[in-house]
């Protein structure tokens, strides 16, 4: 038997066990103690950390959904569309083949060879590159921007293909239906995500920057508890108000026509052009170049600035007209009196006449049809340089004439002494925008009174038709007497009529009008010096038209030609002036009407064709109708809103459509007809259409090619 073997404990073991057990346990007490005190401070506040539960629990049970508000559209003033909202998508494509869809089938790219060659026919991507792509080692793939903003049709055509693992986010996005059309005054837009990723668009310059807090409206709420609506937290959706601009589509056409020759021809820096509304002030036609496509995301405008309000600069002879102003109205000119030309000392600086040292003596009436400097230098020492400063005031240069875009400059003078103080009167030491020049020339033609240049014809929500604001005529001066402005353009009829006149080039009295004018020659400065020679000038010009009772105010500047495609560049430039001043002036309807000529158009939705046609007739406007058969589906022009007499409305019906005779269509109509279709439309010339090649009542379907020829109205 063995004997047992007997343990005595060790007795510092022990202790020291017992001494941690007690020390686990104090420990364990404390911890749940403080636990125990923390959950009666937070049952009885109802806080964490200055957290309300109570509002932390309800807001974990609600539930909130911002709805963005659709951004408003811009038309021009016959309603056609200058900007407007439409989807874009991204595309990627899925690589993992662990990827599956709800039915267990691939979601991920098949067969990358077939993928490549079906999307290379859609995006503008070689097939080679997309192929590389596509059988990379990663998870997805995206495909650059050739992937990227691809349009509706786009997105039509590649879904219809039924590729494998070929995804697409979608977002809002800007579409400027005519590409480059007035692009810098229109302007363009910028998205700013929010803090849950949804795009909002803001405008960064033009009527979109300027009318931004319109056009965007007002996002909307949508509150929820559980699966409950709670009205109360929600708030509905505002629209953005559209906003329609005086712009005549028409007009603008050609301008933009002329303005691309002109700007291809000479080769210039920069141009700008302006026709104006003399009694209102509405901006009918207006552009620049360099422009830019709003739609090309890619593009990199060569200027960012509208020169209508923006750049300021030196307006040269255009100035004398002012200054003439300034002389009759004070009793301090004399248009008989002689002085001889050539040059003209004031302390010790030269004032130089552009035209010559060999003209002898000159009277100040021949001085101003001439364009001389030194006239003028002369009449600005007769005014003093007191009165010839109240005057530039008067007219209200040197500050913004607040025609409704962002950043206008106010301009800039230099005015210290006295060979400055008479730089400016021939317009030099000055600078000045053309939106200040057509303003102040506005009181030339009004007989005194001074009009505000605008730009937005209404405002008008977009869900209810009705019109929220119109712009209207803002008289801000009355610069010089009644007597003295028709005094101005009696002179100014001499700078268009006689043999030596510097604006001969724009007589219209073979197509019956007399205008009057006033030409412009800048030197550029450039490091405070005057470069030399007419390739380095602004050449200008300002146009009322006709003479008797002016309708229109036109202005146009080239800035620095490489090349002269004429014996001379007022010649180029008229190439521009005559067909738009002549459209203007011979077309009563594309001129903007007052409130009389505008009239409510009629809801004609559910009518039968034949009636429909009848209503809008009777109502003033012209009809075509897409469709053949059945009742009216939809207008163009939305019910109860107001638009001008002989507006153009476009009906839907069912069926086949015929070819309406559209002979005296201006070019936008005849895109917004074809636009209904979907038939592909060329066109040549500018102003109205005069032919087409397929003829009225014929059929036309989306595949149709039809091309038409305009041409202005003399």
């Amino acid at each position: 038997m063995k004997n047992k073997v007997r343990r005595i404990p060790n007795k510092r073991i022990t202790k020291n066990a017992k001494i941690f057990g007690g020390l686990l346990l104090c420990g364990t007490t404390v911890v749940i103690l403080m636990l125990g005190i923390r959950l009666f401070v937070i049952a009885g506040n109802k806080a964490v950390d200055g957290h309300n539960l109570t509002k932390a629990t309800r807001e974990a049970f609600m539930g909130k959904q911002n709805i963005i508000a659709n951004r408003g559209k811009i038309f021009d003033v016959n309603g056609q569309v200058l900007a407007e909202n439409t989807t874009v998508y991204n595309m990627y494509a899925i690589l993992d083949k662990n990827q599956k869809d709800a039915n267990g089938k691939p979601d991920y790219v098949t067969d990358a060879s077939e993928t490549a060659q079906k999307l290379s026919t859609v995006i503008s991507l070689k097939e080679k590159v997309i192929y590389k792509r596509l059988t990379a080692k990663q998870f997805q793939v995206e495909f650059g921007s050739a992937g990227k903003s691809l349009t509706i049709a786009q997105h039509k055509k590649i879904v219809a293909m039924k590729l494998p693992g070929i995804k697409f986010t979608s977002q809002a996005a800007r579409v400027y239906p005519n590409d480059q059309m007035a692009s810098h005054l229109i302007g363009n837009i910028k998205y700013s995500e929010n803090v849950s990723g949804q795009s909002t668009m803001i405008g960064t310059m033009g009527i979109e920057a300027a009318e931004n807090s319109i056009l965007t409206g007002k996002n909307g709420i949508k509150s929820y508890e559980g699966q409950k609506e709670n009205n109360k937290s929600s708030r509905t959706v505002k629209n953005g108000d559209d906003v329609y601009l005086t712009l005549d589509d028409s007009l603008q056409n050609t301008l933009e026509t002329r303005m691309d020759t002109l700007f291809k021809d000479t080769g210039a820096k920069t141009a700008v052009a302006v026709l104006m509304e003399a009694k209102t002030g509405r901006i009918v036609a207006a552009t620049q170049r360099p422009n830019f496509n709003a739609n090309d995301k890619s593009s990199n405008p060569a200027t960012w600035q509208n020169l209508l309000d923006q750049g300021a600069f030196e307006p040269g002879s255009t100035m004398k007209g002012i200054t003439l102003a300034a002389a009759i109205d004070t009793g301090e000119w004399r248009p008989n009196d002689t002085y001889q030309s050539g040059t003209f000392l004031i302390d010790g600086k030269k004032v130089v006449d552009a035209f010559g040292q060999d003209a002898g003596v000159l009277t100040y009436r021949e001085g101003f049809w001439r364009s001389s400097n030194v006239a003028f230098a002369r009449t600005e020492q007769k005014l003093g340089a007191t009165t010839w400063r109240k005057y530039l005031t008067r007219f209200r240069f040197l500050q913004s004439t607040k025609s409704g875009l962002n950043a206008e400059e106010a301009g800039s003078i230099s005015f210290n002494y006295p060979i400055e103080q008479a730089n400016t009167a021939y317009g030099q030491a000055i600078n000045v925008t053309p939106l200040q020049l057509i303003q102040a020339y506005s009181a030339i033609a009004n007989n005194g009174k001074e009009v505000k240049p605008y730009f937005v014809d209404k405002v008008v929500n977009s869900s209810t038709g009705a019109i929220v604001k119109e712009g209207k005529t803002t008289t801000v001066a009355h610069p010089i007497k009644a007597s003295t402005a028709e005094k101005v353009r009696e002179y100014m009829i001499d700078v268009v009529n006689q043999s030596t006149g510097t604006a001969k080039e724009f007589d219209l009295r073979d197509a019956g009008y007399q205008i009057a004018a006033k030409t412009g020659t800048a030197q550029v400065a450039e490091k405070g010096q005057y470069l030399d020679g007419l390739k380095n000038a602004i050449h200008s010009v300002v146009v009322l038209a006709p003479e008797k009772n002016p309708k229109y105010i036109f202005y146009m500047a080239v800035k620095q030609p490489k090349v002269f495609p004429d014996e001379t560049i007022q010649t180029t430039m008229n190439k521009v002036f005559r067909p738009l001043m002549l459209q203007a002036l011979n077309n009563s309807s594309s001129a903007v009407k007052s409130k009389t000529t505008k009239q409510t158009v009629p809801n004609v939705v559910g009518q039968s064709i034949t009636a429909a046609k009848t209503t809008l007739t009777k109502a003033g406007f012209r009809v075509a109708v897409v469709g053949t058969t059945g009742k009216i589906k939809s207008q163009s022009l939305l019910p109860e809103q107001k638009a001008l007499t002989n507006q153009l409305v476009i009906l839907k019906a069912q069926g086949t459509t015929n070819m309406p005779d559209m002979t005296g269509w201006s070019l936008t109509d005849a895109q917004s007809f074809a636009k209904q279709i979907g038939f592909t439309l060329t066109w040549k010339g500018s102003g109205y259409i005069t032919s087409q090649t397929v003829g009225a009542n014929q059929l036309v379907v989306k595949s149709s090619q039809v091309a038409i020829v305009l041409k202005e109205k003399e």
